[in-house]
């Protein structure tokens, strides 16, 4: 992700080392005993350990002669640790995965495919099941999931904006009234912003690509339409005052569009800010963004099976709640029970019921981050159009991608 949770504190790795936790090298035990590795961050929380820990035991004891040996490695040093290991062929058996990754290791045969029937795929919220999808087929499972919501200051905003012509109107109303104040702190064309894009495109009915038929589509109406939405807006919400420090959590702005990782924050440190949460303003129809992580298994594992045991039993409804708050976000089972939250959780799950997967496109973190987010830039600025920024974007990532449509 181009912004994801916030990550805490730095726990012990509960295995021996990184050197020796590969599946492909050391799956099978003796006798009918298998230990199953499984790669995943360092705990947030020591909390989030427990969690972690208690699910491990509870698997164990449901398959005897199974050990879970858990490999927590920092964050930022994840991807690194993996890709180094699927080169030298040590891959653990099993491991958490951002989403964008998915594509790429599906397509270069990395990660193996979901055995069908192992989950019911009704039972998951579609937009972070179908995170795993990779030319129509289903790579992994999600364990935990985040988005972005409309943050609103209940003093400026008593009845947040329900579709886009509203949030124009309310914006306007709030500038009006005190030419100081921003209606809205508009996001910016940077990886965040980008990040949040298409959530809005998809509220206006449209997509950024079709994947499996090789268009790019964000050059299209509904794309040009939500990057217009965000230009207009910033007639009542100028970048003079937005770009100061805090100006959601200062008053300065009456909206902002921001995720679960900010209330707490907020909560604390600006704790005379009466504000609320809602799902995000839409044009045709309610829809959002996703980000989390997904969970998949190695093409080098020798104890596949157990592996994907193992990661249905993290994802299942008795289990998925704890451990996608130990991870940082939401269940994704839809029969999972959310650890209780404040009041603005329940916007959160309900922006995640219309949440849409980013394109299975493995180049997409640099489409987001190289491309769109100049791009809406540009417009923002006033530097060209919204239709002619995408429209050069679009034109950017079919050379990139290698695609005609």
């Amino acid at each position: 992700m181009s912004r994801g949770l916030v990550r805490g504190a730095v726990v012990a790795v509960l295995a021996t080392g990184l050197a020796a936790c590969g599946g492909g090298g050391g799956g099978g035990g003796q006798g009918d005993s298998k230990e199953l590795t499984f790669w995943m961050y360092q705990d947030r929380t020591p909390q989030a350990g427990q969690v972690i820990e208690k699910v491990r035991q509870d698997f164990e004891k449901a398959n005897p002669g199974v050990t879970v040996k858990l490999v927590k490695i920092p964050k930022d040093d994840y991807n690194t640790k993996l890709g180094s290991a699927v080169a030298s062929k040590s891959a653990p058996d099993a491991g958490i995965l951002d989403q964008p990754l998915v594509s790429k290791y599906a397509l270069d045969g990395t990660i193996k495919e979901v055995p069908a029937g192992l989950i019911s795929e009704a039972d998951y919220y579609k937009g972070a099941l179908d995170t795993n999808r990779a030319g129509g087929k289903l790579y992994g499972l999600p364990q935990d999931q985040t988005t972005v919501a409309l943050f609103y200051n209940k003093k400026l905003v008593p009845t947040p904006p329900k579709t886009w012509d509203e949030l124009k109107q309310v914006a306007a109303r709030v500038h009006a009234a005190d030419a100081n104040v921003a209606g809205m702190n508009v996001p910016k064309g940077d990886g965040y912003g980008a990040w949040m894009f298409p959530g809005i495109v998809h509220g206006a009915g449209g997509e950024m690509v079709d994947d499996e038929g090789k268009k790019v589509l964000f050059d299209q109406p509904p794309a040009v339409e939500a990057l217009q939405l965000w230009a207009d807006l910033l007639k009542s919400s100028p970048r003079k005052i937005t770009d100061s420090d805090k100006p959601f959590e200062n008053g300065m702005a009456a909206m902002t569009i921001s995720g679960p990782w900010d209330v707490p924050t907020i909560r604390e440190q600006f704790p005379d800010l009466d504000f609320g949460v809602a799902p995000l303003p839409y044009k045709s129809e309610p829809a959002g963004n996703i980000g989390g992580e997904d969970s998949v298994v190695f093409s080098t594992s020798q104890n596949q099976d157990l592996a994907w045991k193992w990661l249905a039993f993290m994802s299942n409804a008795a289990n998925n709640g704890a451990v996608a708050d130990a991870l940082g976000g939401f269940p994704v089972h839809l029969k999972a029970q959310a650890v209780a939250g404040g009041p603005e959780q329940a916007a959160f799950l309900e922006q995640l019921k219309v949440a849409h997967a980013r394109p299975a496109v493995p180049q997409w973190i640099q489409v987001n981050d190289e491309i769109i987010a100049p791009a809406i830039e540009s417009a923002l600025s006033g530097k060209t159009t919204a239709q002619q920024a995408l429209t050069d974007a679009a034109a950017k990532t079919r050379s990139l991608l290698g695609w005609n449509g």
